[in-house]
């Protein structure tokens, strides 16, 4: 019963971020370089044993993000058991495609919370600080100890 609660609250927090996000930030984001983005985190991120999503098949199996929806996107996972890290962004192809997208990403982010309730509680924290946050047709999660300064890396290119 715990863990449904847990489950539960944790969703609607990631819901919750989707209340604050304001109409001019639809504007704000024309036209991202991603390879830069991915090039900068890797730089300057502190990330290690990292798995490039080099295609969208791999995308769609990650993530459950449908290809189609997407018109690009950056993506690495975690190769080692510590610390589910993940960053990934996508621009969608349409506006419309934008929510689906975000729905996807809270649900990979409601099942790394959970497991991380099931088997390494040390973890619940930090996941719990994390959500998907949106920028016009961008979309972007990032799960990692240091999640802050990779987000902040991020949304520089958003500025």
């Amino acid at each position: 019963m715990k863990r449904i609660l847990t489950l539960t609250i944790a969703i609607i927090m990631s819901l919750c971020v989707f209340v604050g996000c304001d109409s001019d930030s639809a504007n704000s984001s024309s036209n991202v370089d991603l390879s830069k983005v991915l090039s900068d985190i890797n730089e300057n991120g502190e990330l290690s044993s990292m798995k490039v999503i080099s295609n969208t098949a791999d995308l769609q199996k990650q993530f459950d993000v449908n290809p189609d929806d997407v018109s690009e996107y950056i993506a690495e996972v975690s190769e080692d058991g510590d610390f589910p890290t993940t960053v990934v962004v996508t621009k969608a192809a349409e506006d419309d495609k934008v929510s689906s997208i975000e729905d996807k990403l809270n649900s990979y982010l409601a099942d790394k919370l959970s497991n991380a309730q099931s088997y390494n509680k040390d973890q619940v924290s930090t996941i719990e600080d994390c959500q998907v946050k949106t920028n016009g047709l961008y979309t972007m999660l990032v799960i990692a100890e240091n999640h802050t300064d990779l987000e902040k890396i991020i949304e520089n290119y958003f500025k």
